[in-house]
């Protein structure tokens, strides 16, 4: 008679453990908090950063001194190792990036120097996403491109 009774008790311990074994599972998937009182923070991944960073409007005269800054780093790569083509591509990309962030302020406000500036810009652009950019097509269209884009500068701070 003891036997069934011992045989229950052990079977129901043995579920016991292995019902808790698995809610610890679950507890350890989950970070534990230090405190209870403060708010969990939103994880923001790389791509959602960038996401946000695409979504707000940027102002024009910062954007304008982005896109310059980009263009003198390309200009520096070109002075210092017109044969690396990995830093071209990299500065390249760079002055495509901060170009789209404010191509589309751009062209509605001024579509005349938008288009004046993209007839440079893009060649330029176009050369540096190549396996092998040359130096030597880069440099005058990048001196175009500095000297369109100043004097659009130039012109947006006279009328602001």
């Amino acid at each position: 008679m003891k036997t069934p009774i011992y045989l229950l008790a052990v079977m129901t311990v043995m579920l016991l453990t292995a019902a808790g074994c698995g809610s610890k599972k679950d507890e350890a998937a989950e970070p534990a908090s230090t405190s209870t009182d403060t708010a969990k923070e939103p994880v923001i991944t790389e791509e959602a950063g960038e996401q946000e960073e695409k979504e707000k409007p940027v102002d024009l005269s910062g954007g304008l001194e982005e896109v310059s800054i980009a263009l003198e780093e390309l200009q520096s790569a070109i002075d210092t190792a017109p044969q690396n083509a990995a830093q071209l591509q990299a500065s390249g990309k760079k002055v495509e990036e901060k170009w789209d962030a404010i191509e589309e302020q751009v062209e509605e406000a001024h579509p005349e120097d938008y288009k004046n500036i993209e007839e440079s810009l893009y060649p330029l652009i176009d050369e540096t996403k190549k396996d092998q950019p040359d130096a030597e097509k880069i440099k005058p269209l990048l001196t175009k491109t500095i000297e369109k884009l100043n004097a659009f500068q130039e012109k947006t701070a006279s009328n602001s």
